[in-house]
């Protein structure tokens, strides 16, 4: 893995898939998120996203790939005409190492400026075992951010600490639950699970943050969760991520 990352760096071996994220108030698609993948898939098949980034990060070579994703979601942002479509921003999802980088602000801001790209159009997503870990090597970097006009998601809210209190004053916009919080909900075996989700998207929302349920894949869900008050939906139901050009014909499908 750690060869094809060295190629990839060297050859645009990286290229950019994008899921659509659907608003239940709006009753459209007003998002997306970005994900990374490695071109090549003959060597080694399709490695996950998951499996290179950690590889990645124990190299040293994050930085340069975080850089790399943000120079191609700008880039499709402008000459994809996105805005026109109705997306409304891009969720970019940054790593440990990157969160903590005191360069990080610096570059960014760098590419975005070189696209033309408004601030609003990235949400950058943090997981919250990185939040947790890193809080105060994260909050120069955090602050720079959103004095300039960015936003933050917390992903994966579900999969590690789940800490509560830390959200009373967190920085965060977005909420993203994973699919570990919502699936018992439909297990009918699991009676915890029917107990959770609707109380904890009622304390959620009550503290101010809007919240993404990740990994939606039928329409009971959709329906279950919109009627319950998540603002924001991603899933397999609508889409699975796709490449560039196959995620503009989706939107001009969907939207026009």
């Amino acid at each position: 893995i750690y060869d094809m990352l060295v190629n990839a760096l060297e050859n645009d071996g990286f290229e950019m898939y994008y899921q659509p994220i659907y608003s239940t108030s709006k009753k459209r698609f007003v998002s997306a998120e970005a994900l990374v993948r490695l071109k090549d898939t003959d060597t080694l098949g399709f490695i996950s996203p998951e499996e290179f980034i950690r590889v990645a990060e124990e190299r040293g070579m994050i930085i340069e790939i975080g850089n790399i994703i943000m120079e191609k979601v700008c880039s499709f942002i402008k000459n994809g005409g996105l805005g026109e479509l109705g997306i409304a921003y891009i969720e970019v999802n940054v790593s440990g190492d990157q969160a903590v980088d005191e360069e990080l602000f610096e570059r960014f801001e760098k590419i975005r400026k070189k696209y033309g790209i408004a601030q609003d159009m990235i949400n950058l997503e943090i997981t919250e075992t990185v939040a947790v870990e890193a809080v105060e090597m994260l909050k120069d970097n955090v602050r720079r951010f959103l004095n300039a006009g960015y936003s933050f998601s917390m992903d994966d809210f579900g999969t590690g600490y789940s800490n509560i209190s830390k959200l009373m004053d967190s920085f965060y916009h977005l909420i993203k639950f994973d699919k570990s919080l919502i699936w018992p909900y439909f297990d009918k075996e699991s009676k915890n699970g029917k107990l959770l989700l609707p109380n904890l998207i009622k304390m959620i929302n009550e503290l101010g943050y809007q919240i993404v349920a990740e990994g939606i894949e039928t329409e009971e869900m959709v329906q279950m969760l919109s009627e319950n008050g998540v603002e924001y939906i991603q899933g397999y139901f609508f889409s699975r991520p796709v490449p560039e050009n196959a995620f503009l014909d989706f939107m001009k499908k969907h939207q026009l």
